[in-house]
């Protein structure tokens, strides 16, 4: 899997957090955070989105939140979900007898989905999410004839709704095939062209899986995107094509 393209913040040190300490211009003081590389509760400084300084007793007239010595911990990641299919438990049921069972009730499903539909669920997933402690989520979208692009625009939106406290990648695949699925591939192409930051694949899914794992690759080649598959569909490692998987990673320089 590619990695996601998250955010890294570097926290000062030493001499740098001393020098900042007489600098008052933040925009929000934490009180009293214990960091898992501090033997005592410090403040922390934030300004313009970034930690700033961490020191004890940092002055300022900014906003103060006192932690009460509670520790202090980047945010979660989750790496895979599939915000356009969630909560849709009420209207399947869950009597489907394998994972196969189930993506054939979903396909069938998601010709109705709205723009509207896939939104609300969503936002419930990542309003729970955020209220939990996630800061980081990658969520695949299915892209093909029968959904269309109608997921990948509220998927979308949600990203840019939530941008205040999450930070939401975009991976679109192909969930039913791609060889096998004549107009998937068009739509694809206009996702990645529309934002997509990622592209995955279903090789499982695919009458031909070698080709279906090629243009994918090529697909993330052409517009310079992340590969993040799905691979273990069935317990039997020969359903997983990570022979190929590694050839084409190694041939692409991925």
């Amino acid at each position: 899997s590619g990695a996601a393209p998250f955010r890294l913040f570097r926290y000062p040190a030493g001499d740098e957090c001393n020098a900042m300490t007489a600098q008052t211009a933040f925009d929000l003081i934490l009180r009293n955070a214990l960091l898992r590389s501090a033997a005592a509760p410090v403040d922390i400084g934030v300004r313009g989105g970034r930690f700033a300084a961490i020191a004890p007793g940092l002055a300022c007239e900014a906003v103060e939140i006192d932690l009460g010595g509670r520790l202090d911990l980047p945010g979660f990641v989750d790496t895979h979900i599939h915000l356009d299919k969630a909560c849709l438990l009420g209207r399947c049921g869950h009597d489907h007898g394998s994972v196969s069972d189930a993506i054939r009730a979903v396909a069938g499903m998601k010709r109705d989905f709205t723009v509207d539909d896939v939104y609300a669920r969503g936002a419930g997933v990542l309003e729970r999410a955020i209220t939990f402690g996630t800061t980081r989520m990658r969520t695949h979208v299915e892209i093909d004839p029968r959904i269309g692009l109608r997921g990948f625009e509220a998927v979308k939106a949600l990203k840019r709704d939530y941008a205040w406290a999450i930070d939401l990648s975009l991976c679109v695949f192909p969930q039913e095939g791609l060889t096998n699925d004549p107009g998937a591939e068009e739509l694809l192409v206009q996702a990645l062209r529309d934002g997509a930051e990622s592209i995955g694949g279903c090789p499982y899914m695919d009458t031909d899986p070698n080709a279906h794992l090629a243009r994918i690759f090529d697909l993330a080649r052409e517009f310079d995107v992340d590969v993040d598959l799905h691979l273990d569909f069935d317990l039997d490692p020969s359903w997983w094509h990570l022979d190929e998987v590694c050839r084409l990673a190694e041939r692409n320089n991925y």
